[in-house]
Order: C-alpha cells, then sequence, then structure tokens
C-alpha cells in the first residue's frame, strides 16, 4: 500500500458527514491537505406520514427526515444511523452492515407491530417489498431526494494542481455523479467503502484502488489515514 506525504484528499460527503469525516481523518492521519466538495446534498420531499409503531432506516438521511422517535424502536443499518435515532428519540437497534444485513436482523426476529421504511426518493435492496413477503407489516415513505452538486471553479483548479491526489468514495452513485465533472482524476488514489463501489471507481482511471476494511466512516478514515506519511 503506498504512502503520500501532505496529499491533497477529496471529500466527496455532504457537508455534515464531511466534516465528521475530516474529525476522524485527524486523528490517526499524517499531515494532509482537505478539499471538500460534496457530490450531492439532501431535499425535503412532502409526504404524509401514517402512523407506525417502528422504523426502518438505510441512511443517517432517513432519520433526519424523519418524525421524532418518542420512544419507539428504529430498525437501523449502522452504528452511526442508529446514534442519530438515538438523538432523534428512537430505541434503535444497529445491522451494523449493508441493507442485506439489516433485512435479515429484522427477519430473524420478524416484529409484529407495523413498521415504516423512511427512505429516499431512490434506494437499493427492496427492504418494503421484501419484508412484506415475510409477513412483516410494512409501509414505505419517500421522505427526502438527492441533489446533485458541482464544483467551484476554485475547486477545480485545486484539484488540478494536486500532484498526490486522494479520493474518497461511499457510493457508486457518488462514483456517477464525480464522473460528470470532468476533473483530472486519472492517476489518483481511490479509498472505496466497499468491493462494488471500488469497482465502478474503475471508471474514473485511479492508478489505485483501496477499499476499506469495514463499511463505514470510520472504517473508511482508517483506510485513508494509513495512505499518509
Amino acid at each position: 500500500m503506498p504512502t503520500f506525504e501532505n496529499p491533497t484528499i477529496l471529500i466527496t460527503r455532504p457537508a455534515a458527514d464531511a466534516e465528521r469525516f475530516l474529525q476522524m481523518l485527524r486523528v490517526d492521519s499524517g499531515p494532509f491537505e482537505p478539499i471538500m466538495c460534496p457530490a450531492f446534498s439532501f431535499e425535503k420531499i412532502p409526504a404524509k406520514q401514517s402512523d407506525f409503531d417502528a422504523a426502518v432506516f438505510t441512511s443517517k438521511a432517513g432519520v433526519s427526515f424523519a418524525p421524532e422517535g418518542q420512544g419507539r424502536v428504529a430498525y437501523c443499518v449502522g452504528d452511526a444511523t442508529a446514534q442519530l435515532a438515538n438523538d432523534a428519540g428512537y430505541a434503535p437497534l444497529s445491522a451494523n452492515g449493508s441493507v442485506e444485513d439489516l433485512v435479515e436482523m429484522i427477519l430473524r426476529k420478524p416484529p409484529t407491530v407495523s413498521l415504516q421504511y423512511i427512505r429516499g426518493e431512490n434506494s437499493t435492496g427492496d427492504v418494503t417489498k421484501r419484508l412484506i413477503s415475510q409477513g412483516v407489516r410494512c409501509t414505505e415513505v419517500i421522505a427526502y431526494r438527492k441533489v446533485q452538486q458541482v464544483p467551484s471553479e476554485s475547486i477545480k483548479k485545486d484539484v488540478s494542481n494536486a500532484s498526490k491526489l486522494i479520493l474518497t468514495l461511499f457510493s457508486a452513485e457518488t462514483v456517477s455523479i464525480i464522473a460528470n465533472w470532468a476533473l483530472p482524476l486519472d492517476g489518483c488514489t481511490v479509498v472505496a467503502i466497499s468491493d462494488a463501489v471500488a469497482k465502478s471507481a474503475l471508471t474514473l482511471m485511479p492508478k489505485e484502488v483501496v477499499v476499506s476494511e469495514r463499511p463505514d466512516m470510520r472504517g473508511m478514515a482508517a483506510a485513508t489515514a494509513r495512505l499518509t506519511a
């Protein structure tokens, strides 16, 4: 695995997550220059909320656009989502993994109460359909959408001038957005959150791709920090 002295690290998460990731990264990394350039932001979709006994969240954004928890159980994809759900008044249960892990966790002990999956406009995993097919009462609400962002001219210049560029990628969707930015990313080193994202990242023509050992923000911070001298 390569290491770089004072590399430039391009952080593509939405603003709040980007700042949180930056703080994690600084704990264990060597010197680096961050460029904060979110690939997307979130926009609320007005939606009528029906009554539900427990929530299902596959992202922190879902929690952000959900009603207050009021002590209700929340089935969460990972620990960071669970922490946010706890802050919002839910009693979270974390699958500490992927959407597949979340569905499996719910079905290991199928709840008898009504669930509501609070999700974005685009989602993967057919969560609601799969739960219903196993006899779980589950509805869904589309509460938000992603709005694609573009880099400023100053960010384009900074990326172009970076001789040692590390690009952090948290989703295949982010790869597809960045591909339209016309940035000189060929020759960069990618840190990908999963094998699937790493495969998508090959379209950007990186010099090397490193995959996080854990599919979460802490894993990404650790993998990125290891590249800094």
